[in-house]
């Protein structure tokens, strides 16, 4: 990594650390807590979207199949034609 993002880094490492020693203990707990928790909410509804996802993908993946596949077969009936 360059030394001057580094640096960067590190700097705004400090005002984070710093943000939370400002804080009261308990409070700095209690926020951490929170903020875990909401991330961790966040992460499962992503978590459900994508998994809600992959299944409608396969679901329309296998209707796609059983369509090819009855486009493939021939005609077993076909339309008499009145003439």
């Amino acid at each position: 990594m360059p030394e001057k993002w580094e640096m960067k880094c590190n700097f705004f490492s400090y005002l984070i650390d710093s943000f939370w020693a400002s804080l009261p203990e308990q409070t700095a707990n209690d926020l951490a807590a929170f903020k875990k928790q909401v991330l961790n909410n966040l992460k499962d509804g992503i978590s459900s979207l994508i998994d809600e996802e992959l299944y409608w993908t396969d679901r329309h993946l296998e209707n796609a199949r059983r369509m090819r596949e009855q486009y493939r077969r021939p005609a077993e009936n076909p339309p008499s034609n009145p003439s």
